[in-house]
């Protein structure tokens, strides 16, 4: 993998074990004392945690992972449940602590929330919840944050509805510019999946001018669910929704006031707590193994190296078709007319990917000296800020002196 791409797919491959494997069924209760920085509670993405704000001038305060600039934050807090709920306050900090990067004391359904916000390095960020005149209790409030990539894909007109709604990216980025304009994004899903959906009304963090009103679609294209908690500038969120069948669905961007070419705004979609991604399946085929699927140093090993598209919907922007090779082990003798090279890899644009589309090449590689590895397949994409990568085949080189040992 090139220099480029290897410290992100490490940190995408962290935030997968991490993202992935927290369910938001699981739950935490803070510790006090959390009333600094220094004492703040770890707090994981998905996963609910529980405190209260009491006595009266308590805060509490939670760290969480930065993941990069690549990556930002979600974070909800519901404080429906107290009878104070409406003065809650939820502040984001640098990694210092101190530097206030986002707060909110406006409400959306349940309470205030930061919406899409950037994360400034992979340092700790912090979190902290209050009381609005730090002079009541809030008991209890329930906070989640989510650790999510950011593409901002732009939209493009038209969008109006369901049927010519852009494909949704993991976030979209666009602008509501007349009072009728109305922006959609779709996007694929399960029966049983669990929806959200968040918007940053302020993306550029010069006080956003617009009342927004934030849509989820059903497959008919109905609005199932909408938001219009905040006045404008305030962020606007959709709680879970869980899907009723297999689909497409939408989401959709309107206003009740203020639009216009500054009314910008970054809308995206957490599915069951994690980015939303589309899938793609991998198969790697070595077609010319010696007997116990070996080769010798010099032979040509042939394969055939295929991606699927598995999503209804077409693939939004330029799309890369990767091979991941090592290169101590292997030389290209065929790339099938690749795009690009770089060490350790070759691939293929596209600038449009079609619902289910399938990519299938022929390549060949020459095998250099004594070892053990795997051909892999991934893509990059620009508008869900990742590269991903499935391991494929194992192989094992000999040097001929030797026989070597057979994978099981």
């Amino acid at each position: 993998m090139s220099a480029q791409w290897r410290p992100f797919f490490v940190t995408l491959l962290a935030l997968f074990l991490l993202v992935g494997g927290v369910s938001a069924a699981t739950s935490s209760s803070e510790q006090e004392p959390n009333n600094t920085p220094a004492q703040a509670n770890a707090l994981y993405s998905a996963t609910p945690m529980q405190g209260n704000i009491d006595p009266a001038g308590d805060v509490d305060y939670f760290s969480i992972r930065g993941n990069g600039t690549g990556w930002g934050v979600v974070a909800v807090l519901d404080a429906s449940a107290s009878a104070m709920g409406h003065d809650a306050v939820l502040t984001a900090f640098a990694p210092d602590g101190t530097t206030v990067r986002a707060q909110n004391s406006g409400r959306w359904e349940k309470g205030p929330l930061i919406a899409w916000l950037r994360d400034t390095g992979r340092d700790d960020h912090f979190l902290r919840v209050s009381e609005q005149g730090n002079d009541g209790r809030i008991t209890p409030y329930t906070l989640r944050y989510y650790a999510l990539a950011l593409g901002e894909q732009p939209e493009q007109e038209p969008n109006n509805t369901l049927a010519t709604a852009n494909t949704s990216a993991i976030t979209n980025i666009g602008a509501i510019g007349s009072a009728t304009g109305v922006d959609c994004f779709a996007f694929s899903g399960r029966a049983q999946q669990k929806v959200m959906v968040a918007l940053n009304a302020d993306p550029e963090g010069d006080g956003g001018p617009a009342d927004f009103i934030l849509e989820l679609r059903r497959r008919d294209g109905s609005v199932w669910a909408s938001a219009n908690y905040g006045g404008p500038g305030e962020d606007e969120f959709i709680d879970e929704h869980t899907l009723p069948a297999d689909g497409v669905y939408a989401y959709c961007v309107r206003t009740q006031s203020g639009a216009g070419p500054n009314a910008t705004y970054l809308a995206g979609i957490i599915r069951d707590g994690r980015f939303y991604l589309p899938s793609f399946t991998y198969d790697v085929q070595w077609l010319n193994p010696r007997p116990g699927r070996w080769a010798q140093v010099g032979d040509e090993m042939r394969y055939t190296v295929t991606l699927t598209y598995n999503d209804p919907l077409p693939f939004p922007g330029p799309f890369w078709f990767n091979v991941y090779y090592e290169p101590d082990c292997q030389d290209i003798v065929d790339d099938a007319h690749a795009d690009f090279h770089r060490t350790g890899e070759f691939g293929w644009r596209f600038d449009e990917v079609t619902a289910n589309m399938t990519v299938s090449k022929d390549v060949v590689m020459q095998a250099k000296t004594a070892c053990t590895g795997s051909l892999d397949l991934g893509y990059v994409s620009n508008y869900y800020v990742t590269a991903t990568r499935s391991r494929g085949p194992s192989y094992i080189i000999g040097s001929g002196y030797y026989l070597p040992l057979v994978l099981k």
